[in-house]
């Protein structure tokens, strides 16, 4: 798992690893693809798991991202999972180009160097960070559902002790929390406590 997940243009890549240094000076781990390869069905996936392995999805906006069916698959697959979203301008666009996912968010506006690059690092980092515990039990959680999941909801893939305690303690504290917890993580933790409950008997 990772801190942040980094969505971008190839034609913004310059900007791109200026942003990965800065967040790898502050602490974070992040997941970048530098590689300029042709989409396949493999490489796709491990784009996906990536995505879901981060605690937040940073996308660069810029009018080249936008118009990326590469970069929408991208947005799309981190809502999906309820990812913690965070958009950061380097250039002008229009409001409308920008999906609804992203368009409802506060932005961060970015230079490429200088004062205002800072600050707007700053915001970045504290976005990424602030109330990162809930986050990463975000993740976690997503992450045993989905291997839950894929293993065609088998038994043996639910929560047991400690750690489907731990899951409802972190769902209930839910109700005001951003990102909120997924269908699929609800539905995993309840059906934990079920067969729990079944093994009791």
């Amino acid at each position: 798992m990772t801190d942040v997940f980094i969505s971008y243009s190839r034609k913004d890549i310059a900007f791109a690893r200026l942003l990965h240094e800065a967040l790898v000076e502050n602490q974070l781990e992040t997941w970048i693809d530098w590689q300029d390869i042709p989409p396949s069905a493999d490489w796709l996936a491990e784009v996906y798991e990536a995505i879901e392995g981060a605690d937040a999805f940073v996308f660069i906006i810029s009018e080249t991202s936008l118009a990326s069916e590469i970069c929408g698959l991208e947005i799309a697959h981190a809502a999906k999972h309820n990812k913690r979203l965070i958009p950061i301008v380097i250039k002008d666009v229009e409001a409308e180009q920008v999906p609804k996912e992203l368009s409802v968010l506060n932005w961060i506006f970015f230079d490429e160097a200088g004062e205002k690059f800072a600050e707007a690092m700053d915001d970045l980092v504290t976005a990424i960070t602030v109330d990162q515990d809930w986050v990463k039990g975000h993740t976690r959680f997503q992450n045993r559902a989905l291997d839950w999941e894929k293993k065609e909801r088998d038994r043996g893939a639910l929560l047991r002790g400690a750690d489907l305690s731990e899951a409802e303690a972190w769902l209930s504290g839910s109700a005001e929390k951003d990102p909120g917890p997924t269908a699929l993580q609800t539905e995993f933790i309840l059906k934990s406590r079920e067969d729990a409950t079944r093994r009791q008997r």
